[in-house]
């Protein structure tokens, strides 16, 4: 949604190359921040999480093991 509504305005204002420029970068940003801020849960049940979360870890410590 926010790309429709902002992709004519940056090909008039930047030209084709920068606009795609500036999408690129902002993929690499929240890849990053992604990576970044999202928890691996990767073979851990929902329960082991939900104890985690009772217990108050710190959301990026919720995947765990004890």
């Amino acid at each position: 949604m926010i790309v429709g509504a902002t992709f004519l305005t940056m090909l008039n204002t930047l030209g084709n190359a920068n606009t795609f420029w500036v999408y690129a970068a902002l993929n690499v940003l929240f890849i990053l921040l992604t990576l970044w801020l999202v928890p691996e849960t990767k073979h851990v049940s929902l329960e082991h999480i939900e104890r985690n979360l009772m217990k108050g870890r710190k959301l990026r410590e919720i995947g765990a093991h004890d």
